[in-house]
């Protein structure tokens, strides 16, 4: 993923980057539709990751121990659902230096 000048991203950057967007699309509110819940579940699956900081070929593992962490009584669905969204993104950073570059500049405070 180093390739054209973008340098690799790691699953810890990854998550933080992807909490600072959360955070940014939260403050501006433009929807209607109620997404709290999820955008909290979202948070406290990339700060558990975001806290073990794996390789980035453990990322799944990590995101999938999160799953548990997160999940009361063992209802994993939730999670799981936001997890799904979360792997496809992280996915995206592996394959896509286009997407490592928004991500980074989407996710930088504004001035």
């Amino acid at each position: 993923m180093a390739s054209d000048g973008v340098a690799a991203l790691r699953p810890a950057e990854f998550c933080a980057l992807e909490r600072e967007l959360i955070a940014s699309m939260a403050m501006r509110k433009k929807r209607n539709v109620q997404m709290a819940p999820m955008q909290e579940l979202k948070l406290r699956l990339l700060e558990r990751v975001q806290a073990e900081d794996p390789e980035s070929s453990a990322f799944s593992a990590a995101l999938a121990r999160a799953i548990v962490d997160v999940s009361p009584d063992g209802a994993t669905g939730p999670a799981q659902a936001v997890a799904s969204d979360l792997e496809m993104d992280w996915q995206l950073a592996c394959t896509s230096p286009g997407f490592v570059t928004w991500l980074r500049k989407a996710a930088s405070p504004k001035v």
